[in-house]
């Protein structure tokens, strides 16, 4: 079992059921620990609640994701991770000089990626392909989620 970084584009699928929940359940389920740190909480908590905004989840299944998550951190399913982020930011820094202009990443995958660094992750899954592509870049096992469900 390892420790598996879901980026919040495939963090978000374990709440909500969209294309690509079957993969991400699949390998939560097989995960030792799933960190979570502050990125990917506010992120997943704003997915959320713009979930509920576009109308793609109604209000009350809104509220039980976030119910959901809060439950999972309280019970260890979510592990809190605590990183450094001045690291973390000079990561990033590095590696958006060495592969942006090739591979075009966005700050948050560029973060993503750092941050599953930092926390020792065996594993990165996202739903980004710029993120797949940097994590391989890398030399991070990373996972794309597919499209389907």
């Amino acid at each position: 079992m390892a420790k598996v970084y879901f980026d919040t584009g495939a963090l978000i699928k374990l709440y909500i059921c969209e294309p690509g929940s079957l993969f991400v359940q699949n390998h939560a389920n097989e995960a030792a620990s799933i960190p979570l740190n502050p990125l990917q909480e506010t992120e997943l908590r704003n997915a959320i609640h713009a979930a509920i905004g576009r109308k793609t989840i109604t209000l009350d299944a809104g509220k039980l994701a976030l119910e959901a998550v809060n439950t999972d951190i309280r019970d260890g399913v979510l592990a809190i991770e605590v990183l450094d982020w001045k690291l973390v930011w000079q990561r990033s820094a590095h590696l958006a000089h060495l592969h942006t202009q090739k591979l075009l990443c966005r700050t948050l995958d560029i973060l993503h990626v750092a941050a599953a660094e930092s926390c020792c992750a065996d594993l990165l899954v996202t739903g980004e392909k710029r993120q797949f592509q940097l994590g391989k870049a890398v030399g991070l096992p990373t996972l794309l989620v597919p499209d389907t469900i």
